[in-house]
């Protein structure tokens, strides 16, 4: 029977149990919403400024109202 090492030993005994388990794949994902994306979100805020849905919408708008005007001339 083989022995194993101290790292297969910490593997089962945290992820291989149910119980153990599954509170922890639910707060991983809670816990990364909550504060690393969090932290993040001003960064998100500055990259994605004017590239929104209304924002582009209104390009759209525009574009359309532009090529109505040409087609009537």
């Amino acid at each position: 029977m083989s022995n194993p090492n101290f790292w297969t030993t910490v593997l089962n005994w945290t992820f291989a149990r149910g119980y153990i388990r599954i509170p922890i794949v639910f707060t991983i994902p809670i816990v990364f919403n909550k504060y690393a994306l969090h932290q993040f979100e001003p960064l998100f805020q500055q990259w994605n400024a004017g590239h929104n849905q209304r924002d582009i919408w209104d390009r759209l708008e525009g574009k359309v109202a532009l090529m109505l005007e040409e087609e009537a001339v």
